[in-house]
């Protein structure tokens, strides 16, 4: 059987990081938790993941900083900005740092999988 994605999910609310946790582990992926930019950039220097979820407005690094910290470790990690507000300017930011999407909250979890197999597919090609 073909393995799953390891993700990272970045969050400072602890409850949807649980939640979301609790979805993508029990679809099989391997799934880690970071509640601030520090523990994020840690733990992918530790090891590397496929897809890292990163909430665009955190502090004191917000979404866009972590995910350029994260990218001078793992540059070979998917990043996606997850948003509750409308930050255009952070989203066009991350955009350019690399992030591969965004999605708002409140996610819906099956957008989460379709889009987490959608790039191991075209990781695989």
């Amino acid at each position: 059987m073909e393995e799953k994605a390891s993700i990272l999910i970045v969050d400072d609310n602890t409850s949807l990081s649980m939640t979301m946790s609790f979805v993508l582990k029990h679809k099989g992926y391997a799934v880690a938790i970071a509640s601030n930019g520090q523990e994020a950039v840690g733990k992918a220097a530790e090891r590397p993941f496929d897809i890292i979820f990163i909430d665009i407005r955190m502090t004191p690094m917000n979404g866009v900083e972590i995910c350029k910290e994260i990218r001078k470790i793992r540059d070979d990690s998917v990043v996606i900005m997850m948003t509750a507000y409308t930050v255009e300017e952070l989203v066009q930011e991350a955009m350019q740092e690399g992030a591969y999407g965004v999605l708002h909250k409140p996610l819906d979890m099956d957008e989460v999988i379709q889009m987490i197999e959608d790039i191991r597919e075209k990781m695989r090609s």
